[in-house]
């Protein structure tokens, strides 16, 4: 069968939950350990000893808004990123999505920048990203930049970072694909433009 055909399997969903269709046989803990190793580039136990002391300090294994932005000195990159993580409105993060919020690194180069994009939406990290992660990424951008999500802009700047990273047109952006053709797209480089001047 034709590979562009198939479809990828995501196991965990962006909060880091086991997705019911996959997780048959599945230790939710075990897949979440190693998306975080892959996402953060943090070895096994580092992620495991942060596991257990996150769920030790919040047994309901949710981090509050106050809580995350006020346990830091960078108070207004943590409210960003609290912003850009909590993508149902919650006012909270999982382990999974605090994990990740907590081991961004301070990028310069656009490389870089795209680089962190491309693992972090990579939701199964399987070395390439589809058109839903690409909304993904125009959803963390409007985020992250402050930009009221309005459903049209979205839409636009869906299709437009599409065309501009899915050159081959095949529906599957591989990393080098994304990294290479991302700043081509007018939505991305002025995004990353944005956050230079800021930083």
């Amino acid at each position: 069968m034709d590979p562009a055909i198939i479809k990828k399997v995501k196991k965990l969903n962006r909060r880091g939950k086991l997705i019911d269709s996959a997780s048959k046989g599945l230790d939710e803990k075990k897949e979440l350990v190693a998306a975080l190793m892959v996402k953060t580039g943090k070895p096994e136990n580092e992620v495991l000893k942060a596991y257990d002391e996150f769920h030790m300090k919040h047994e309901d294994g949710f981090i509050s808004k106050e809580e995350y932005t006020n346990s830091t000195k960078e108070f207004i990159k943590a409210k960003k990123l609290f912003r850009v993580f909590d993508e149902d409105n919650s006012e909270t993060l999982t382990f999974f999505e605090w994990f990740q919020a907590t081991n961004v690194k301070n990028m310069t180069t656009p490389e870089e920048k795209l680089n962190w994009i491309f693992t972090a939406f990579d939701a199964d990290c399987g070395g390439s990203i589809d058109v839903d992660e690409i909304k993904d990424i125009v959803l963390w951008m409007f985020r992250f930049a402050g930009i009221e999500e309005d459903p049209d802009l979205i839409a636009s700047c869906v299709i437009d970072v599409r065309a501009t990273i899915d050159i081959d047109r095949d529906g599957d952006i591989s990393k080098e694909e994304f990294i290479k053709n991302a700043m081509n797209s007018q939505f991305i480089a002025d995004i990353l433009k944005e956050r230079k001047k800021r930083n």
